[in-house]
């Protein structure tokens, strides 16, 4: 992706200064053989610079804004490489569905946010980026991090019997931290240089200095950016020296804390007492669903085949058992949930969607819905059980409180894994020399600032993709010059994908297929997938292609196409008809198939 960047800079250039193009692509930093350019981290610490006047924090010189705008990029990419290593994805759909939520959270109607946002001046793709980004960290965390820490039943048990069996007022506290990381196997010259330096930034807070400004700047943790925040605490979840927070006043620090990780000031922001609730018995549903997604490009004639796959299915599970139902839903399933066996767990009221909960609460054990339809698709829904809750049973509390232990754990291992995901990468820096040039000449015109509305709208800042803005000239430069057949056409390129499968040219076929996705989501990588490829087409013999009615969709100018057909497929084992959707990309040259679905 970054040297499709460099080129699009390139090719932007033609025709205009070579210092601009030497500036444009100068390299700040290259971690694990990825570069980063000195345009990137420009925009980075131009939106740095954005956000801070907007929080109305100091502002630091230039040489340390781009120093954390430089460290902000690295880290982001070296997430992403840690990703793409472990094959955490997200797709366009999710990200679609997460702005939705955003919508309906800010009384927003379908399709508004956009309009909001370029209202505001506020790039909707970057938008898109910031959302996608989000959501894979939280991915990544959960994989990397979250799955490796396990909280006993009896720490879960204990924290309910000193704290929720007989409910009483809890005070909690908002907290931040500055955290001051320790490398790997660090001997005691380090230990003790890190514990001097974490003393040092103590006294400075307690003489007064601004802790938020401090730690967006100087500390090692993930969230520096937003100050250290780290959210509401109550008593009895933490544990060791972090107690202390619960004797600090407002606005005080406590004295550096040791963890594994580094070391820890945590600054106490605010305070409340949390009452407990009378509440009332109430009912909680474990149910299993299969998801049939409609395309938002899908025309009518496809929406009516989706709609009948679906009203097929929901018939066919009437009379089925839990393990088939389970089955059907890992084959056919497009929700997240699909690899369970379509498994949603329990859940009470007002954790779903209002449609899909009005059935689920309405059906009875080992009863399965018809079609039901939400923003998120059409639902198949099976009641695996039901039953009563008591709230202040244990079993009430009991998945709250050990997500509450979980979360406190992560407050400090999420910190010391990305700074050792940083320790191991191979990180060669850089440096950007005459960076205002960019500005004189104009060439950052029309990249898009943090604004209040990202702000609002997600909870926190984007940060521009650089090149935004001169992606569009390269993309118009490239539509008029270079779109005769060949690797340049994407009709071409499904051409070439059924002749290829056609005559089991197995090379030729995956090589048209862009290997950071795969195609069916069964399977959890792209090799895994070329395998079961591999086997299932061999036993095809006299194998014939035809696809028919192929509608051409553009889904972003010279970039993203979708294709939409009806397919018969016929071997001495399969005659077949499906209707079949399909979305390349243009990956420097050439069209790549990134998604591909089955619709029956």
């Amino acid at each position: 992706m970054v040297k499709t960047i460099i080129l699009l800079i390139c090719m932007t250039l033609v025709g205009t200064s070579s210092a601009m193009a030497e500036r444009l692509d100068a390299i700040a930093a290259i971690v694990n053989g990825e570069v980063i350019t000195c345009y990137e981290v420009e925009t980075a610490k131009d939106a740095l610079n954005t956000q801070l006047q907007q929080s109305g924090a100091a502002v630091p010189d230039t040489d340390t804004l781009y120093e954390k705008a430089l460290d902000s990029r690295i880290q982001r990419t070296v997430q992403h490489q840690e990703a793409e290593k472990l094959g955490i994805k997200v797709s366009h759909e999710e990200v679609r569905a997460a702005m939705t939520d955003v919508e309906k959270r800010n009384n927003l109607e379908a399709g508004q946010l956009e309009d909001v946002l370029k209202a505001q001046g506020v790039d909707v793709e970057v938008y898109k980026e910031t959302v996608q980004d989000r959501i894979l960290n939280s991915r990544l965390i959960n994989v990397a991090v979250r799955s490796k820490i396990s909280v006993s039943e009896e720490a879960i048990r204990e924290y309910y019997r000193k704290n929720l069996k007989d409910p009483k007022p809890v005070r909690e506290v908002h907290t931040a931290q500055m955290f001051i990381a320790l490398p790997a196997n660090a001997d005691a010259q380090t230990v003790e240089y890190k514990r001097q330096r974490a003393e040092e930034y103590y006294q400075r807070f307690k003489a007064g200095e601004g802790f938020s400004s401090i730690v967006t700047f100087e500390s090692d943790a993930p969230n520096a950016s937003e100050g250290g925040d780290m959210g509401w605490v109550s008593q009895g979840v933490v544990k060791g020296a972090f107690k202390q927070m619960f004797d600090v006043p407002v606005g005080d620090v406590t004295p550096p804390i040791r963890s594994a990780g580094g070391f820890h000031i945590v600054k106490v922001l605010e305070e409340r007492m949390r009452k407990p609730q009378n509440l009332l018995p109430y009912e909680e549903v474990h149910a299993r669903h299969i998801l049939l997604q409609i395309p938002g490009s899908a025309d009518t004639d496809t929406q009516i085949k989706i709609r009948n796959r679906a009203q097929d299915i929901a018939n066919e599970m009437q009379d089925s058992s839990d393990e088939a139902f389970a089955v059907r839903a890992k084959e056919v399933s497009q929700g997240p949930s699909a690899s369970r066996g379509g498994d949603l767990g329990w859940f009470k009221r007002g954790q779903m969607v209002p449609e899909f909960e009005k059935v689920a609460f309405s059906l009875k054990p080992s009863e399965t819905s018809g079609v039901v339809e939400t923003q998120f698709g059409l639902h198949i829904i099976r009641l695996v059980e039901k039953r009563k809750v008591n709230p202040n049973s244990f079993e009430a509390h009991k998945d709250n409180v050990e997500q509450l232990l979980v979360q406190t754990e992560m407050q400090q291992q999420v910190p010391r894994w990305m700074n050792t995901l940083i320790e191991q990468a191979k990180i060669e820096r850089r440096t950007c020399d005459n960076l205002a040039f960019l500005k004189k000449t104009g060439v950052t015109k029309g990249v898009p600032q943090t604004t209040t509305v990202a702000q609002d709208l997600y909870g926190q800042p984007s940060q521009p993709k650089a090149t935004q803005t001169l992606t569009t000239t390269v993309i118009k430069s490239e539509q008029n010059s270079n779109h005769a057949e060949g690797t340049s056409s994407p009709s071409f390129a499904l051409s070439a994908w059924k002749d290829a499968w056609q005559a089991k040219d197995m090379n030729a076929y995956f090589a048209i297929y862009d290997e950071s996705h795969s195609p069916d989501q069964r399977f959890s990588s792209f090799a895994k997938w070329k395998a079961y490829k591999t086997r299932v087409t061999a036993k095809h013999k006299n194998l014939h292609v035809e696809i028919s009615n192929v509608i051409e969709t553009e889904l972003e100018p010279n970039k993203r196409i979708q294709f939409s057909f009806d397919q018969h497929f016929k071997s001495n084992r399969l005659d077949d008809f499906d209707h079949k959707e399909i979305v390349m990309e243009k990956v420097w040259d050439t069209w790549k198939i990134v998604s591909e679905r089955t619709v029956k």
